[in-house]
């Protein structure tokens, strides 16, 4: 078993590594096609202005805010998908009453929210309300989803002993639904540095990556656009590959609590 999925993750690299190389490769060929640096940059000069951005305390600064936004807006995201998926677990009325806000939040265009967040709050607080509206409905769907997977046994089992409602959600909804949210974390949070960014972009807010983006489009910096741009999906790799490491704690505590019920 141990074989197969050491096989498995060095494919898994193999195949990054070969699309990577391909997307360079376009990047080259059109680089030459063009012949024009005020549309597609060189790779040189792309990595010439990444040099210049990650020596730049600016940068630094901006990076920590735009990834501090982010953060906030997953983990709002998070434990009120936690929250509300649990409860209408338990509760069809609970689920009837969410299903039209979480319709609202999937539905909403982003850049018109972004405007309205703009005139009731600042550019500072308005990605962060965004990505909150982002990731909330995709984080709540999957743990529905989730919770559709549970055993029905354990389900039929609760209400037979007329378990407390706490007691099910805690116990029986919450530790089967957070694996399948763990596996999607890594994901999520990378989706949230893009909303971020996105929303930051929108709003001009300062002291942001996405400020960055915007003056140097505003300046036409096609090189410093690109390495902005080659950073941000370098960190979300970065936290896809990091947060993949959740699915293991889960089964740990999923084998050691069947474990311990099984010695009692």
């Amino acid at each position: 078993m141990y074989g197969k999925r050491a096989a498995g993750r060095k494919l898994n690299i193999l195949f990054s590594v070969a699309a990577v190389l391909v997307m360079w490769g376009v990047w080259l060929i059109a680089h030459a096609a063009v012949r024009n640096e005020y549309i597609i940059p060189s790779f040189a000069d792309t990595m010439r202005s990444m040099g210049e951005s990650l020596s730049d305390s600016y940068f630094w600064t901006s990076y920590g805010y735009t990834m501090l936004r982010a953060a906030e807006g997953w983990a709002i995201a998070f434990v009120c998908a936690v929250l509300f998926s649990a409860l209408a677990a338990v509760s069809d009325a609970c689920r009837r009453f969410f299903d039209p806000f979480v319709s609202v939040f999937r539905t909403v265009p982003t850049m018109a929210i972004t405007l309205m967040l703009l005139v009731w709050t600042s550019p500072r607080t308005a990605p962060v309300i965004v990505t909150f509206l982002m990731l909330f409905p995709i984080s709540y769907a999957q743990l529905t989803a989730a919770y559709r997977s549970v055993d029905p046994k354990l389900i039929e089992m609760a209400e037979v002993y007329r378990v407390p409602a706490r007691e099910r959600i805690l116990r029986i909804y919450i530790p089967q639904m957070l694996p399948s949210l763990f596996s999607q974390a890594g994901p999520n949070l990378s989706l949230s540095v893009k909303v971020a960014v996105s929303a930051e972009v929108l709003a001009f807010t300062f002291q942001s990556v996405g400020g960055i983006l915007q003056q140097a489009s505003v300046y036409n910096d096609m090189p410093q656009l690109f390495a902005v741009t080659i950073l941000m999906l370098i960190t979300g790799g970065i936290l896809e590959f990091a947060l993949g490491n959740l699915t293991r704690i889960t089964d740990r505590w999923t084998r050691g609590r069947q474990g311990k019920e099984a010695r009692q």
